[in-house]
């Protein structure tokens, strides 16, 4: 049983036999379609909501949950209705804690004259760990309209005041937080049932604690503006002396320098994608929740919608125009650094044909070398062959009656070329290897 939905898993096979298969997170999208129900709401009565930030991804939550189930479990709450969200009762005060993906809201409702902003038992003390970014007091009154005495005590120039839901309440707010830390709304919910003033009050404190989130990327937005701009100033810089340098030296130094600022911009990046989208998000949560208010202003006084969108859409839109400096700058960086590689592969490239080129001429002045001196040593060879026959025939010159000279004369062709084809064959051998 989740929050009064009996699942199919609760229910006995039908007469046929056949029992269905269910996926594995079924039971949570039920408990997810029915956690956070709105509930009914008495008035006159003060209610108080406070939203901690958790800064370790959630881990701090689930021990915080832990703590905040035994306190339930000890005040008449089993703790386990739902995931994420806790209900019970201490000292009068009905308690409701829920849990968020980056964050844990407290919700208490006491009577009117309920003064005391931090009471000391109602789980408190269990958030110490974290940040407090939202504290929000609504005081519901059982009046068709809000009284002159509660306005007031509002700033007139920052004063929303106005009819909400179809002119079945008034609400009004000033966004200007009073000596314990809370924001203030003061609720007319004369005009509305008991169920329609849970709607009330769970659309307005989800107002605040939407607007709050919504805006928490500005401070990152601005602090990452000037990191941006010393960005872009050093990218400038850099593709000057590309322009102005055709060096390896200097393309290399470049190549270096738009390797570094990358690593900047990812690391700002880095810090900046999650708090930027989560932003987004909760400002597209909050722009609904406005307008499901279906504000009509009283008099001359701006609406909640009115007041919160002159606000936080130009602090959304600051946060997107830097999300998207940064994207321009990530893509300017990815297409500079390719045009640089593209330079300097170049350069390679031509040094090496430089060198190819050296290495062809040197071979072919080589070439020309070795046939030089392959002729040479034909010549050298053969004359040394052909003095050898005339010392031949000399020594057999008492046996064999030849002239000297003109045996000489005879075998010079011979011997030059039996000398070229002895070289030349040994010449082919180490051709073909090189080949």
């Amino acid at each position: 049983m989740i929050w009064g939905v009996k699942m199919a898993e609760d229910t006995p096979g039908s007469s046929s036999g056949f029992r269905p298969r269910f996926h594995p997170d079924r039971a949570l999208i039920y408990a997810e379609t029915h956690a956070r129900p709105v509930l009914p709401v008495e008035a006159p009565v003060r209610i108080r909501r406070v939203a901690f930030m958790t800064g370790n991804g959630g881990k701090d939550l689930t021990q915080i949950q832990v703590k905040m189930a035994e306190l339930a479990s000890m005040n008449g709450h089993d703790g386990t209705a739902a995931a994420g969200q806790l209900a019970f009762t201490v000292n009068g005060r009905k308690i409701v804690w829920e849990r968020h993906s980056e964050f844990s809201t407290l919700t208490w409702t006491s009577p009117p004259d309920d003064w005391q902003a931090w009471p000391p038992d109602i789980g408190l003390e269990f958030h110490g760990g974290l940040e407090l970014m939202v504290a929000t007091r609504l005081d519901l009154t059982d009046a068709p309209s809000i009284s002159s005495a509660a306005l007031a005590g509002f700033d007139e120039l920052s004063l929303c005041y106005s009819e909400i839901f179809d002119g079945t309440a008034q609400a009004a707010a000033d966004f200007v937080a009073d000596a314990d830390g809370f924001n203030r709304f003061e609720v007319a919910v004369g005009g509305a049932g008991a169920l329609r003033r849970g709607v009330i009050v769970r659309r307005l404190l989800e107002i605040e604690t939407y607007r709050n989130f919504a805006l928490l990327g500005l401070p990152l937005a601005r602090i990452s503006g000037a990191k941006i701009e010393a960005y872009e100033a050093e990218l400038e810089q850099v593709m000057r002396q590309v322009s102005e340098h055709w060096g390896s030296v200097d393309n290399q130094a470049a190549l270096d320098a738009l390797h570094d600022l990358s690593l900047k911009v990812e690391n700002t990046v880095g810090e900046t994608r999650f708090r930027f989208a989560a932003g987004r998000a909760y400002g597209d949560i909050l722009g609904v929740r406005l307008d499901r208010l279906a504000e009509i202003s009283i008099g001359e006084f701006a609406t909640i919608k009115r007041y919160i969108d002159n606000r936080v859409v130009p602090a959304l839109s600051t946060c997107e125009a830097m999300a998207k400096r940064l994207e321009a700058l990530t893509a300017t960086l990815g297409r500079a650094t390719e045009l640089l590689a593209a330079r300097i592969s170049l350069g390679i490239q031509k040094q090496n044909q430089s060198v190819l080129d050296t290495i062809s001429a040197t071979s072919q002045s080589q070439y020309r070398l070795q046939r030089t001196v392959e002729g040479l040593s034909i010549i050298a060879i053969s004359y040394y062959a052909v003095a050898m026959i005339g010392y031949l025939i000399a020594g057999l010159h008492e046996a064999i009656q030849v002239d000297k000279e003109m045996a000489q004369s005879i075998a010079v062709p011979f011997v030059v070329v039996t000398v070229w084809w002895m070289i030349h064959r040994l010449r082919r051998p180490g051709e073909g290897k090189s080949e």
